[in-house]
């Protein structure tokens, strides 16, 4: 334990320090000042847990030093000393919570005495500073336990009877005494207004908002959870079962919480409030909440119970389907966007959209650009096989933006592609970069058609079209013209030079070799024959060494 000594004189300090067996007291440092300024400036710098001071002092008193510890919540015991019998003294010492009020001079087993009693007081202090952190931290913890419980039993990760083993443990819930509501929240992420938030900060505001709502109602808010990006579970409970008024006034409250987050956190949000009922029903009440949400994915910024829900209507019917194939065939991007938009706009204001809906929408769109692409040799499948194609497929049914990003990134990205393969050389530009690259591994057409998106024949028509030379017979022309290189610049064996160009077969490659000859000169046998003895003269000789066989 620390002590500090103050005292305006230097003898009080050092008889203090000298007249008290410190190994009773469980003093371990003694810090000493001899103003208050000084004493400050340590109990800043170092935890003190006693001090021991003069009340009447130079410039400042005891009395002053005390009271700047009291108003910076330093958490210290105080014994006074003075030479003034005073009772204002004896009262501004018990005002100031000290320990003791001791007469000068100095009776030192009484000193001993208060400074054990000052120490008992410590230590009670700090054990109760250490419950009371633990306490805390308990707290904290069970907040989050409370959280990750709810979270995976909503999810389908824990069954009942787990969470009850964990709520009884962490002593949450008794079953059967009280009573839960769901509110599921989505976060539309998509729309131009929304803001971004941390899910985290979502639940902060959402947790306080609600409890500030709710402290003086019958319910309590349990906890607030992000279970996705853009879903969040909000857990009341009740140790009865709502009034019908109780109910009216609850409304009343949602519909405040939910204009209130709208306003200030800037998005748009799905809410959808379940019912009270006994735990047993809660995984049955979110599942019912999730249904409800895939049945009314255009209603945003209000309140939809589950009691009150009737389940949409809505069938898909669609007049505009052969309009958009028109305006897709010829190529009208921004048309055959603007009229989906369109559609699905009348359809929201009109209807409530449904998941179903939009499932059989991205259907339809998607048969629609597929076949378009078919009809001119594109394979689709390939062409949408990335990520981010995916990505924007699985999103389209979860609303109206999502379902747009989709048709956008459908539509331009096929006719895109469509515009491009018809630029002169364009895929054959990128055939023969592949080509140039990989000629001496075996490349099959499959292979090359898939790398363009095309069907082999019609990738075939168009090589041969652009380049006046077919696929093979340009691999055939890369490959003689490396071995050429390496014919003339290098002393490897023949045999070798087949293997590096992508021929294991020795008799094949000089079979290939002469035939490309051959067309090259025309069938000029007096011109083929000096070309080959240039080739055989032009190497290192080499005839003594295994592999190398004079062929030409």
């Amino acid at each position: 334990m620390k002590l500090l000594l103050v005292d305006d004189e230097r003898y009080v300090i050092e008889s203090i320090k000298k007249n008290i067996c410190w190994e009773r007291t469980g003093i371990t440092e003694i810090y000493t000042a001899f103003t208050m300024k000084q004493a400050q400036e340590i109990i800043t710098a170092v935890k003190m847990d006693i001090i021991i001071s003069d009340i009447v002092m130079p410039a400042a008193t005891g009395f002053d030093l005390v009271q700047w510890v009291r108003e910076q919540n330093f958490r210290i015991q105080v014994i006074f000393l003075t030479s003034y019998a005073e009772f204002d003294y004896a009262r501004r010492a018990i005002q100031l919570e000290s320990v003791e009020y001791l007469l000068k001079p100095i009776d030192f087993e009484k000193l001993e005495e208060a400074l054990k009693k000052a120490e008992q007081a410590v230590l009670q202090e700090k054990q109760i500073e250490k419950l009371t952190e633990a306490s805390e931290q308990w707290e904290k913890d069970r907040t989050i336990l409370q959280k990750d419980i709810w979270r995976n039993l909503l999810s389908g990760n824990m069954t009942r009877n787990q969470f009850c083993e964990s709520a009884k443990r962490m002593d949450l819930y008794q079953d059967g005494l009280i009573y839960f509501k769901l509110i599921c929240f989505y976060m539309d992420h998509k729309a131009e207004e929304t803001q971004k938030w941390e899910p985290s900060t979502i639940e902060f505001i959402m947790q306080n908002v609600l409890t500030e709502l709710f402290h003086s109602f019958y319910a309590r808010v349990d906890t607030v959870f992000c279970e996705n990006e853009c879903r969040y579970w909000v857990v009341l409970s009740t140790d009865k079962m709502p009034e019908e008024g109780e109910k009216i006034r609850e409304k009343d409250l949602l519909n405040h919480f939910v204009q209130w987050i709208t306003d200030h956190v800037h998005s748009y949000f799905w809410c959808g409030a379940g019912n009270w009922s006994g735990f047993s029903e809660v995984t049955a009440q979110a599942d019912d909440l999730r249904k409800m949400r895939e049945s009314s994915l255009s209603v945003w910024n209000e309140v939809i119970y589950l009691y009150e829900f009737q389940p949409s209507g809505t069938v898909y019917k669609n007049a505009e389907l052969d309009t958009w194939k028109t305006l897709l065939a010829g190529e009208e991007v921004e048309a055959v966007i603007a009229s989906i938009r369109s559609y699905l706009e009348t359809v929201r204001k009109n209807e409530m959209i449904t998941r179903q809906f939009l499932l059989s929408l991205r259907t339809d769109v998607t048969q629609m650009v597929y076949v378009w692409l078919s009809e001119m040799g594109i394979y689709a499948n390939a062409l949408f096989s990335d990520k981010e194609s995916e990505n924007y497929m699985l999103g389209a049914v979860n609303g109206f933006n999502e379902m747009m990003e989709y048709v956008e990134n459908l539509i331009r990205k096929a006719v895109g592609y469509k515009l491009y393969i018809t630029k002169e050389d364009s895929v054959a530009d990128q055939i023969c970069t592949y080509i140039d690259s990989h000629f001496r591994e075996e490349i099959h057409r499959d292979e090359l058609a898939e790398l363009v998106y095309l069907n082999t024949d019609y990738m075939s028509r168009m090589f041969k079209k652009e380049k006046g030379v077919s696929i093979s017979n340009y691999i055939l022309q890369k490959r003689v013209d490396e071995a050429k290189k390496l014919l003339c610049g290098s002393s490897l064996p023949i045999n070798t030079v087949s293997l590096h160009i992508g021929y294991s077969n020795f008799s094949y490659f000089t079979k290939m070799f002469k035939e490309n000859l051959e067309r090259e000169y025309a069938y000029d046998r007096t011109e083929i024959n000096r070309t080959l003895a240039g080739y055989v003269t032009g190497r290192k000789s080499k005839s003594d060494e295994p592999g190398d066989r004079r062929i030409f």
